[in-house]
């Protein structure tokens, strides 16, 4: 029994570094040599973050490739439904955010990319093949930095740099209080980016630890442990709720934070 919890503690613990972003994960071996050591099986391409994030891309051209074909004047199977989701990110998330269409129609297309990135990587993390790039703090810091980019790219194309400095110092401040503000504001901006990079990460990191708990539960104390595995079912559907959730969550306060900064007035 004691092998058993110390393969599986081995295992968990490989796993949180593995996507924890720690020193090791950083000096971890290269792609090519993990594939000379996994042999030439080449569904051992799927353990990898950085392959789930290309499928993931592929995956988003593909629907995009096939959506557009199925849309044209009167949209149909898969045009219909990318219709409804787009409207739904447009109406429901961004233009609520961005005071309307004037200022939230060409982030539109952001939003709509980020969800559908988020949320694919969270299902392939559910798949037993695949690995959840998502429970990498390193891939949910990237999506993070362009949420961060975005914000100052946005805020400055709107307004340029007026635009920018009264996004970061709110008006009608008397004179002592305006660096001190301006300060805030700047750890503030910081802050959202690293909230947005722990949420994201830490939800689906410890759904999958939890999960691997469960199961191991009846590998390592055997049929004792046999409704673990009830568990664990309750669980894995859960986790399809938090994909969506998470994916949600991500894309709202996006919206959100970046019309704080792009339309300061809204």
């Amino acid at each position: 029994m004691q092998e058993k919890l110390d393969a599986f503690l081995e295992y968990v613990d490989h796993h949180v570094m593995h996507h924890g972003g720690s020193l090791d994960a950083l000096t971890h071996k290269t792609l090519l040599e993990d594939l000379e050591i996994l042999g030439h099986d080449i569904l051992s391409l799927f353990h990898f973050d950085e392959t789930m994030v290309v499928l993931v891309a592929v995956l988003l051209g593909a629907l995009a490739w096939f959506g557009r074909k199925k849309i044209g004047r009167i949209p149909q199977g898969l045009g219909t439904l990318l219709e409804k989701y787009v409207l739904f990110i447009r109406d429901d998330i961004v233009y609520p955010n961005f005071g309307g269409a004037t200022y939230g129609r060409r982030f539109v297309p952001f939003f709509c990319s980020i969800f559908l990135f988020i949320l694919l990587s969270n299902f392939l993390g559910l798949i037993p093949l695949f690995t959840c790039s998502t429970g990498n703090v390193n891939i949910t810091m990237a999506l993070a930095t362009i949420f961060l980019g975005v914000s100052l790219w946005g805020t400055l194309r709107q307004g340029g740099a007026h635009a920018l400095v009264h996004a970061l110092l709110p008006a009608g401040l008397p004179g002592p209080m305006k660096p001190v503000m301006f300060i805030m504001e700047v750890i503030s901006l910081f802050s959202r980016t690293f909230a947005l990079t722990m949420r994201l990460f830490a939800n689906m990191l410890g759904g999958h630890v939890v999960l691997y708990a469960m199961v191991s539960l009846t590998a390592i104390f055997g049929a004792v442990a046999a409704p673990s595995l009830a568990v664990a079912v309750c669980l894995y559907l859960f986790e399809v709720f938090v994909a969506f959730l998470q994916a949600y969550v991500f894309t709202m306060l996006s919206a959100i934070f970046i019309g704080m900064m792009v339309h300061p007035q809204h």
